[in-house]
C-alpha cells in the first residue's frame, strides 16, 4: 500500500481473492474458524480516514488493523480515531509502513539495522501517543514481493526494531515467504500473513491472516483479515469476533453433484469468464472450468468446489451491482425461500432479501452479499447432492512435527531415494530430504509437506508391493486400529485393513492404496 498518495486507498494486489481453508490447523489455506474453541474474529485493514468506527462494528468486524508511518500523512491513526475505535469496542492493531522499505525493489539499504531502528522509534512514538500500551506489539509491513537475496538484510532490519521496541513486541506483515522466514530466525514474535505471494501456503505461527483485498465496508475500500488467536496483538476495544458468529465450513462440491450451489458456483465460474451453462448439474464443462480456473488463481488443480476454490470464486455484490455474480447470489438466497427472480439484477427485492438473511444469521446487516454472508450462505445446509465420496484436505506437515503422518511422509520419502531414518520425528534430516524432493519434482521448495509435495510422493501399493511405499500405507492404516506388523509387505492382512478402511469411508473398495485412499488416509 502506497499510504503516499492520497488518490490510492488499499492498493495491494487483487492476485487473488480469499485462499480460503476448512480448519484453522490446515496450512493450505484459510483456517475459517468451525467452533468456539477455535479464532472466530475477523477484522479489517484500511488506509481510509473517513471510515467510521461505528461503520465498522456495524458490519460486523471486531478490529481494524490501522497505519503508522512518516507525517505528514492523511492515513495514518490519530489519537481521535483510536478513542472513537476503542468507545466502539473495536480492537486495534498498529502496523508500520513506509516507502522507506518499499525502495528496497530497487536495492536494499547499505545500513537495514539502522533502518529499522528509525522506523521503531517513529512507530513507537506515534502508538504511544494515540494510547498503546507499551506492551503491545507494532507489525512492520514488508508489502512486496521480497526476494530471498533480500533475507539478510531483512532480519537486519527486524534486528533494528527489535533494539528499540524489544523482540517480544516485534512484528511482520508479509507474505508466507517472508514471515516464515522471520519466525525460522527468530526475528519476530508476531506475524501477520498475506495470501498475496503465499501460493496458497500458510505460516500456522503467524496470529493473523489478511486473506482478501477489495471488500466494501460502508462504502469505502478495505482489506479482511482473520485473527488466528486469541491474542494477535490488538489493544484497546475488547478486539473479539465482531458478531461472534461462527461461520459454518465451506462446501466441497464435486463432480456428479447437483443442486442450488452447484449453479451458484457455475454463475460465479461465469463471472470469471468460463463458457458453461450453470444448469445445476456438475458434469464434465464444469469440470473443466473449474480446474481452468484453479490454474489461473494458483489454486491447487483438483476440480473439487472447495474451501479455497470457493473463496477465490465469491466476489461482493450489492445494490446495483449486476450479471451472473448477482445470479449467484440470488440462487443462494432463494435456497432459503426468498423467491427473487435470478435475474442477475441486484435491486430492492434483492437487497431486502439479503438483509432479511443477515438478520436471521446474526451477521451485520448491510444488504451487502460480502465474504462472510457469502459463506454464511453457501455453508448452511445442503446446498448440492450426490457425487462422489469427497476426500478431506491434505495436511501440511512441518520441521518440528512429529506422529504418524510424519513417519509415513518420512517412508515415503525413503521409497524416493532419501536416506533418512524413518522414525516419526521432523528435523533438521527430514526438512532437507523434503527440499531435495521438492527441488527434484520442480515443486515450490518450502519444506513442507503439503498437497502438491503429499500428491508427488505418494505411489500406488498393492497386493505383492513391497518397501517403504507399503510401510507408509501400513502406518497410516494403523492409525484407523488395523494393528498392522510395518514390515513393508502388502500381504492379506494389508489388502484385508485396506478394504476394510475403504468400505468404511465410502470409497471404491479394491484394496489397493491409491491416490483417493491416501488422501483418505493421510487427510482423516
Amino acid at each position: 500500500m502506497n499510504l503516499f498518495d492520497p488518490s490510492r486507498v488499499l492498493s495491494r494486489r487483487r492476485l487473488l481473492t480469499l485462499a480460503g481453508g476448512a480448519a484453522v490447523a490446515t496450512a493450505t489455506g484459510i483456517g475459517f474458524a468451525q467452533s468456539a474453541s477455535a479464532a472466530t474474529g475477523y477484522g479489517i485493514d484500511y488506509s481510509d480516514a473517513s471510515l467510521t468506527a461505528g461503520s465498522v462494528a456495524a458490519a460486523g468486524y471486531g478490529f481494524v488493523c490501522r497505519y503508522l508511518s512518516w507525517l505528514p500523512n492523511p492515513k495514518v491513526l490519530t489519537l481521535s480515531e483510536a478513542q472513537a475505535l476503542t468507545a466502539a469496542d473495536l480492537g486495534i492493531v498498529s502496523n508500520w509502513e513506509s516507502d522507506g522499505l518499499q525502495d528496497w525493489q530497487s536495492g536494499v539499504p547499505s545500513d537495514p539495522y539502522s533502518q529499522g531502528a528509525g522506523h521503531a522509534t517513529e512507530a513507537q512514538r506515534q502508538a504511544l501517543a494515540n494510547g498503546m500500551p507499551s506492551s503491545r506489539p507494532i507489525y512492520f509491513s514488508v508489502d512486496f514481493d521480497l526476494q530471498s537475496s533480500m533475507y539478510s538484510a531483512l532480519n537486519s532490519y527486524f534486528d533494528g526494531v527489535a533494539s528499540v521496541i524489544g523482540r517480544s513486541r516485534t512484528g511482520a506483515y508479509g507474505g508466507y515467504h517472508v514471515i516464515k522466514e522471520l519466525f525460522d530466525n527468530g526475528k519476530i514474535t508476531w506475524g501477520w500473513q498475506t495470501y498475496a505471494w503465499s501460493s496458497g501456503n500458510w505460516d500456522s505461527r503467524a496470529q493473523l491472516r489478511q486473506v482478501q483485498n477489495g471488500i466494501s465496508v460502508a462504502g469505502h475500500d478495505a482489506d479482511l483479515d482473520q485473527a488466528m488467536a486469541a491474542d494477535y496483538g490488538q489493544w484497546g476495544g475488547s478486539g473479539g469476533g465482531g458478531t461472534g458468529v461462527i461461520l459454518p465450513s465451506w462446501p466441497n462440491i464435486t463432480d456428479g453433484m447437483t443442486g442450488p450451489s452447484v449453479q451458484a458456483a457455475q454463475y460465479l465460474l461465469r463471472y470469471h469468464g468460463a463458457s458453461i451453462t450453470a444448469d445445476g448439474q456438475f458434469g464434465a464443462g464444469t469440470l473443466a472450468a473449474t480446474k481452468s480456473f484453479q490454474s489461473a488463481h494458483g489454486l491447487s488443480v483438483d476440480g473439487q468446489i472447495g474451501p479455497q476454490t470457493w473463496s477465490a470464486l465469491i466476489v461482493q455484490v450489492q445494490s446495483g451491482s449486476t450479471g451472473d455474480a448477482v445470479r449467484a447470489a440470488q440462487v443462494e438466497l432463494n435456497r432459503f425461500g426468498y423467491n427473487l427472480t435470478v435475474d442477475g439484477s441486484f435491486g430492492s427485492g434483492t437487497l431486502s432479501a439479503a438483509r432479511a438473511f443477515q438478520s436471521a444469521h446474526g451477521l451485520g446487516v448491510d444488504g451487502q452479499v460480502g465474504p462472510q454472508t457469502w459463506q454464511m450462505l453457501v455453508g448452511t445446509g445442503t446446498g448440492a447432492t450426490g457425487g462422489g465420496t469427497v476426500a478431506p484436505p491434505w495436511p501440511n506437515v512441518i520441521d518440528g512435527d512429529t506422529g504418524n503422518n510424519v513417519l509415513a511422509a518420512q517412508y515415503l520419502l525413503r521409497y524416493h531415494g532419501a536416506s533418512i531414518t524413518a522414525d516419526g520425528q521432523f528435523g533438521p534430516a527430514t526438512l532437507a530430504a523434503v527440499k531435495s524432493f521438492q527441488s527434484a519434482h520442480s515443486l515450490s521448495v518450502d519444506g513442507q509437506i503439503g498437497p502438491q509435495t503429499w500428491s508427488a510422493l505418494i505411489v500406488q501399493v498393492q497386493s505383492g508391493s513391497t518397501g517403504d511405499a507399503v510401510r507408509a500405507a501400513q502406518v497410516e492404516l494403523n492409525k484407523f486400529g488395523y494393528g498392522l506388523s510395518v514390515d513393508g509387505s502388502f500381504g492379506s492382512g494389508t489388502e484385508s485393513a485396506a478394504r476394510a478402511f475403504q468400505s468404511a469411508h465410502s470409497l471404491g473398495v479394491d484394496g489397493q492404496v491409491g491416490p483417493q485412499t491416501w488422501q483418505m488416509l493421510v487427510g482423516s
